[in-house]
């Protein structure tokens, strides 16, 4: 297995481990509000880890089947834990580990996307 393939794997297990560690929190954060409010906050919670399970399951899918040109799709899904990772470590600093998480799931993705356009289509 070339190493593009495997920095995408690699990205999308650390995204898919950082979705499931946030959204293991959404139960937690619906007891921070009453009634309605708490359910709206916990649907609030889990959207990002909905958008982080489908980024980490199209990277899969770049590095098991994609062609040449859905490398191109990987590197922009990678805005969505970048952008993220950003949002949060304004807000709360990026001393918290999610962020790098995030980060570093980004990174590899990007790098292995990159990577993958760089292969001969003999070598894949």
């Amino acid at each position: 297995m070339k190493l593009g393939r495997v920095l995408l794997l690699l990205g999308a297990l650390l995204l898919a481990v950082t979705a499931a560690f946030h959204g293991s929190g959404g139960a937690m954060v619906a007891g921070w509000l009453d009634g309605q409010r708490g359910a709206v906050l916990s649907a609030l919670w889990w959207a990002p880890a909905l958008n982080w399970s489908v980024v980490a399951l199209l990277w899969c899918y770049v590095a098991l089947r994609g062609g040449p040109d859905a490398r191109i799709a990987a590197m922009v899904a990678a805005a969505i834990p970048l952008g993220a990772a950003v949002l949060l470590g304004s807000a709360v600093g990026f001393g918290f580990p999610g962020i790098w998480m995030l980060l570093g799931a980004a990174l590899l993705a990007t790098a292995g996307a990159t990577l993958l356009g760089r292969a001969s289509p003999r070598n894949g």
